[in-house]
């Protein structure tokens, strides 16, 4: 008999006292990750070169296009291509739309005209803004 009421217990025993939560385990955080982003346009590549700019013009015309005009010279003593950017509306540092042309080899002491016309502009219209950048 006292062979049978060991095993009973033994039985028993192995039955209740446990628990079906899985053990805790000590929580570990990490860092935040970010996400990387990649421009979806290059950025511009050069020195800028205001001073290479002259008579710029920047218009709307009476159907309501948008466009510019103007020389850059080149003062060097080498070829320079230029590239000149032109923005329609307000300097709001996000993704405003412009328009560029490259200048390829300006000559050493000549200059040359650019006309860059149909610029994008908001409905409002506003102020033209203008980049050169000397790239050598």
């Amino acid at each position: 008999m006292r062979t049978l009421a060991v095993a009973l217990l033994l039985v028993l025993a192995g039955c209740g006292g446990g628990s079906d939560d899985p053990p805790a385990t000590k929580a570990t955080t990490s860092a935040p990750t970010q996400a990387v982003t990649t421009p979806t346009v290059a950025p511009p590549k050069g020195t800028p070169a205001p001073e290479a700019l002259s008579k710029f013009r920047c218009a709307k015309t009476p159907k309501g296009v948008w466009n510019s005009s103007g020389f850059i010279a080149n003062a060097g003593k080498s070829k320079v291509t230029y590239q000149v950017t032109v923005y329609v509306g307000e300097a709001a540092g996000g993704a405003e739309k412009a328009k560029t042309r490259q200048l390829a080899n300006v000559s050493a002491g000549g200059s040359t005209r650019f006309v860059i016309n149909n610029l994008p502009a908001p409905e409002n219209g506003g102020s033209c803004h203008v980049q050169v950048l000397a790239q050598r």
